[in-house]
């Protein structure tokens, strides 16, 4: 039965990951006698001697704590490896990260088992799939809420009570004739030039004004290049033919 610790020592950890704990003390005896000559004298356990060599390279690299009888080891601290030793929760904390796929009984115990778990890959790409359908579904309720107004609108324009369909024509004709006048009147001082020939915004023209509402507002329904481009040149030229009248 492999005996959970609170502390191993390099070698102690890879027996215990190759699955080698009913040949730990011959182990021990080689490591100790010969460091470094694992895979001579095992090589029946080649993956003895490769974790071994991964848990060293990863000490000596940063990548996994260890302490030499309590003190930290560093780069510039390599200390006789004999009494090196690393906490279960450190070791355990860099096989998550590095071998997510090898769950050693020893440090995750036998109910751990990840085998259906989603991977963070898996669950990023859901992520952004979803926040994508959620921007998609604003967007066509932006565009249903702005159809619905037309619609409200289209059927106040068709009358109601008593007042005649052609007078109800007139009063939006004149109301969209009101519109394009005061549209037209801001654009001209928005995007227009003064009598000597200044800039009178920031906006030197009126597809620069454009751009930007465009850059602003990409999600509001109806407001595309083609329709502001069709509404301001339609409002402006109304102004203009007012002002010459």
């Amino acid at each position: 039965m492999v005996s959970y610790k609170s502390f191993y020592h390099p070698i102690d950890a890879a027996i215990l990951w190759s699955g080698l704990a009913d040949h730990e003390a011959e182990i021990l005896q080689v490591d100790y006698t010969q460091p470094g000559c694992l895979l001579k004298h095992f090589p029946q356990w080649p993956t003895l001697h490769l974790y071994a060599e991964r848990i060293y390279d990863a000490i000596i690299s940063g990548e996994l704590a260890a302490t030499f009888l309590g003190g930290p080891i560093t780069l510039g601290n390599q200390v006789e490896r004999a009494y090196w030793s690393i906490r279960h929760d450190d070791l355990r904390s860099w096989f998550a990260r590095n071998y997510p796929q090898e769950r050693p009984t020893f440090l995750f115990g036998k109910g751990y088992d990840h085998s259906e778990c989603v991977s963070v890959t898996a669950y990023l790409a859901v992520e952004i799939e979803r926040d994508r359908a959620l921007q998609e579904l604003a967007r066509i309720r932006g565009t249903t809420s702005f159809a619905s107004a037309q619609a409200d609108a289209a059927a106040h324009d068709l009358g109601e009570g008593s007042t005649p369909r052609r007078n109800k024509d007139a009063l939006t004709e004149a109301s969209m004739a009101l519109q394009r006048m005061i549209l037209g009147s801001v654009l001209t001082v928005t995007v227009g030039k003064t009598s000597n020939g200044q800039i009178q915004s920031i906006y030197e023209t009126q597809s620069a004004l454009v751009d930007t509402i465009l850059t602003q507002f990409p999600t509001i329904p109806g407001l595309s290049k083609t329709t502001l481009d069709r509404k301001f040149a339609e409002a402006r030229r109304v102004f203009a033919q007012s002002l010459r009248s």
